[in-house]
């Protein structure tokens, strides 16, 4: 039986299979090849996935070294065939501790370990290699609920003051206005100059993925103005033929294509990130980029005292999440309270008294 279950491709991630197992010629059966051989053949997969825009070539880089880890790992313990990969070896990997440190990694990097051999073992179902999963026994970290630490108005004024990173910084300023205004840290790196209209004093938001729906986002702020005009100016001056399709906040290195969304928003992420380390406010476990829409949240239901309004500015179609960010418990306060207690007795049938 297929350890597997059909599902529909989604572009962005690693093909899934689709189709029945089909052996591969020249293997004995299900899982008789080697660890080592496997792995090339499934990064080899990967890279085409790659070429062709299925995903992004930085996800095949981080997954080729995990499992470059991965076949390095099998061999120390001599486990030879991808038979041999149970969910008792795979799960030791997943916890080893780090080789360079010895110390346990983090729940971060066991869960990247998951990611990558489910998606190894994808790939060889879809090569003939094997039809089982063995990676689906390994136990996923339970989700924690979203810690909510907003920015202060206080805060938020000494990231202004200390967003330009040099003399003469554009970027990081608007890369840090477009956050402010409501776009999430993986919005940012896809905003172009053509998406900012500074007249109407709106902007675009798109390119977060399925989490967040594009609109249009008021400038309201006139700090966040004067950033978006000032880098519009530079990008305008430095290319003059051709600036209303360059990003704001993004510039792609070594020919990158600037469609590649994960690319722009680690990048635009690292540098709003290094403007709060630069104004004092980056607390590690307490304070990250998100306490900028944090803020941006708790100002908006501040003035409309409405979560549909936090929402369509964060641009969230769940009303819980934007409930959450903003600490409104609306279920206590729209729910239906019971009758009282008898007097004398309670609720539960018991009426009280002496017998």
């Amino acid at each position: 039986m297929s350890g597997f279950r059909a599902r529909a491709t989604r572009i962005g991630r690693i093909n899934r299979p689709t189709g029945p197992f089909v052996l591969r010629p020249g293997l004995t059966g299900p899982g008789a090849m080697p660890v080592a051989e496997a792995a090339e053949l499934v990064i080899e997969d990967w890279r085409q996935q790659a070429a062709v825009g299925q995903v992004a070539e930085s996800t095949v880089e981080t997954h080729g070294k995990h499992l470059a880890r991965l076949v390095k790992y099998a061999a120390a313990k001599n486990i030879k065939m991808v038979s041999d990969l149970t969910p008792n070896v795979l799960l030791s990997w997943q916890r080893a501790v780090n080789g360079y440190t010895g110390k346990p990694v983090p729940e971060t990097t066991q869960d990247a370990r998951r990611a990558v051999v489910s998606s190894f073992f994808h790939t060889c179902y879809r090569l003939g290699i094997t039809d089982q999963n063995p990676a689906q026994a390994l136990p996923v970290r339970t989700n924690r609920a979203r810690y909510v630490h907003p920015f202060t108005p206080e805060e938020i004024q000494r990231l202004k003051d200390n967003a330009a990173t040099k003399i003469q910084d554009t970027r990081t300023p608007a890369a840090v206005a477009l956050v402010l205004l409501g776009c999430s840290s993986g919005e940012v790196g896809s905003i172009r100059c053509s998406d900012v209209h500074l007249t109407e004093m709106l902007v675009r938001a798109h390119g977060g993925s399925d989490r967040y729906k594009p609109r249009w986002l008021p400038i309201d702020d006139p700090w966040c103005f004067n950033a978006l005009a000032a880098r519009i100016k530079t990008i305008a001056k430095k290319h003059p033929d051709d600036w209303q399709r360059r990003t704001i906040a993004y510039t792609p290195n070594g020919g990158a294509p600037a469609e590649d969304y994960r690319r722009a928003a680690a990048a635009t992420s690292r540098t709003i990130t290094f403007a709060l380390k630069g104004a004092g406010l980056k607390v590690n476990g307490e304070t990250r980029v998100a306490s900028i829409t944090e803020y941006v949240a708790a100002r908006v239901f501040a003035e409309t005292g409405r979560v549909e309004a936090v929402a369509a500015r964060l641009g969230l179609s769940n009303l819980d999440d934007a409930a959450h960010i903003v600490g409104y418990d609306w279920k206590s306060e729209y729910a239906q309270p019971g009758p009282p207690p008898p007097l004398g007795g309670s609720l539960d049938g018991d009426p009280g008294g002496d017998t």
